[in-house]
């Protein structure tokens, strides 16, 4: 109780600090927009969908399908020195053929859908020192490094499914925005150590509506060790892992939530450790999160885990006069998803997936401009096991089922994309 009314306090005593603020205020904000796209086209191969009647998988078509896999749109705000605003809308997965190998629901319509995927204020609470910020509003909890990293930035042609399953067990959602706040923070402590630290309260796993008779608040956090160069010299909300030779350290962070009784689960919590290495143009990243869910009942323990290792070297192209230094990166991916195999009765108590599932990504990357312009092409190819599970159990993994499918084994894919972002 007294750590929650402090955090309701916060932007009180943010207010009474900037009271007797004698830095730089803007008559006009500072904006910045944002505005970024990325486009897929790709062709499956091998994919299966379940036959109720028949009890078996059936062979649909490969095929070729385009879509805009990612649009992101909004503005930053600098109000003063000190305070910062974000709004980020998007609008995912427009176009996408429900029976194609990638993985996510579809966004089709007449008028396809736009969602708020951003909506933050950020104050710097220590004047002269990264060491102490407070965030508040719509925003994802900070566990997984998958997670709290940009999509555009990833190697791999699609970021690691171990966020969706990380997001499904804090907030219920695969895109994993939520009510909340949290403080954070980046103090040196040499020039061989540096510390990034975050935690808060967020609103509960929910329907979308309403927490139920029962509510629990989400309380998450992570801390990080960074040896060598920090990741950044400012605390940042978000995380980046190609550097292209600039950075030259090692990070492990270590991160957990806890949700108490909600009615549906009487407990859920997650506990993972995740990494970055950079040297020179190599960069390598990894996270591993523990599951932990109990609904109170004989069947309703159930401990699941997903990880994720990813892989990157960027070759440098011969330098043009007066052009941003371009990029060949060879990437790879591997992640997972550890439910039992025979977890079905224990997925369905706890309201999680079953069976396994495991994906590789391999591929390249031509940075055109970094960090602004990328053209990608890669080979995904996907397995799984569910021991036997019905193909028509809805508790199937991202591998065995597909949202207006159903039961499914999803197909490899060869995709080509392009990323333009500002």
């Amino acid at each position: 109780m007294r750590l929650t009314l402090l955090f309701l306090l916060l932007p009180f005593l943010a207010a009474a600090q900037d009271a007797d603020y004698d830095g730089p205020t803007y008559t006009k904000w500072q904006i910045s927009p944002i505005l970024g796209m990325q486009s897929w086209a790709t062709y499956t191969m091998g994919q299966q969908e379940y036959d109720s009647d028949s009890g078996q998988y059936v062979d649909v078509d490969d095929r070729l399908n385009f879509m805009v896999r990612r649009l992101r749109f909004g503005s930053t705000a600098n109000i003063t020195d000190r305070l910062f605003f974000k709004f980020l809308g998007a609008a995912d997965f427009v176009g996408s053929d429900q029976r194609s190998g990638t993985v996510g629901g579809v966004n089709n319509g007449a008028f396809p859908n736009l969602q708020v995927w951003d909506l933050y204020l950020r104050y710097k609470l220590s004047k002269n020192t990264e060491s102490l910020y407070v965030v508040g509003g719509f925003l994802r909890p900070p566990v997984g490094r998958e997670s709290m990293s940009g999509a555009y930035g990833v190697a791999s042609f699609e970021k690691s499914f171990s966020q969706f399953y990380v997001r499904q067990q804090m907030t219920g959602t695969g895109p994993g925005g939520t009510g909340g706040a949290y403080l954070g923070g980046l103090r040196k402590f040499s020039d061989k150590l540096t510390v990034d630290y975050r935690g808060g309260l967020f609103n509960p796993f929910n329907n979308g509506i309403s927490a139920g008779v029962r509510a629990s608040t989400l309380a998450a956090g992570r801390i990080n060790f960074m040896f060598g160069e920090p990741e950044s010299a400012q605390w940042r909300y978000g995380l980046k892992s190609n550097y292209f030779g600039k950075r030259t350290g090692v990070s492990i962070a270590f991160a957990g939530s806890h949700e108490g009784d909600t009615g549906t689960l009487e407990s859920s919590n997650t506990l993972g450790v995740d990494f970055l290495v950079n040297a020179g143009q190599f960069h390598l990243e990894g996270e591993y999160i523990s599951l932990l869910r109990d609904a109170g009942t004989p069947e309703g323990n159930y401990a699941p885990d997903t990880y994720f290792v990813r892989a990157g070297y960027n070759f440098a192209l011969p330098p043009r006069a007066g052009k941003a230094q371009q990029y060949l990166e060879a990437a790879v991916l591997v992640y997972g998803f550890n439910g039992d195999a025979a977890s079905s009765a224990q997925a369905r108590a706890t309201a999680f997936f079953s069976g396994d599932e495991q994906a590789l990504d391999v591929g390249l990357n031509y940075h055109v401009v970094p960090g602004k312009v990328k053209l990608a092409l890669h080979y995904v190819a996907r397995s799984g096991d569910n021991a036997g599970i019905s193909g028509d159990d809805p508790s199937g993994n991202q591998y065995f089922f597909q949202p207006g499918i159903g039961g499914i084994r999803r197909g490899d894919y060869v995709g080509f994309g392009v990323v333009v972002s500002r």
